[in-house]
């Protein structure tokens, strides 16, 4: 199975870095998923979507701990 980790940021701070901490996020993720869980980096594809795909509103400490997240989707 292939995955590919998408990563998400609140509204806090400038789109472009944003972009960039979401990019950031993802790869952090896969490789902890490399590192300690032995999986193949081959099978991972990361991606940042910055703070364009919010799922609450940005208008509260938690729902902007919502938007701060990565989502696996299964290629």
């Amino acid at each position: 199975v292939k995955i590919k980790i998408v990563g998400h940021t609140d509204s806090d701070g400038d789109d472009k870095s944003n972009l960039d901490l979401s990019k950031r996020r993802a790869a952090a993720v896969k490789n902890v998923l490399v590192k300690e869980f032995g999986i193949d980096a081959a099978r991972i594809e990361t991606d940042g979507k910055g703070e364009s795909q919010p799922v609450a509103a940005n208008d509260t400490a938690a729902n902007k701990a919502l938007n701060r997240r990565v989502e696996f989707i299964k290629l």
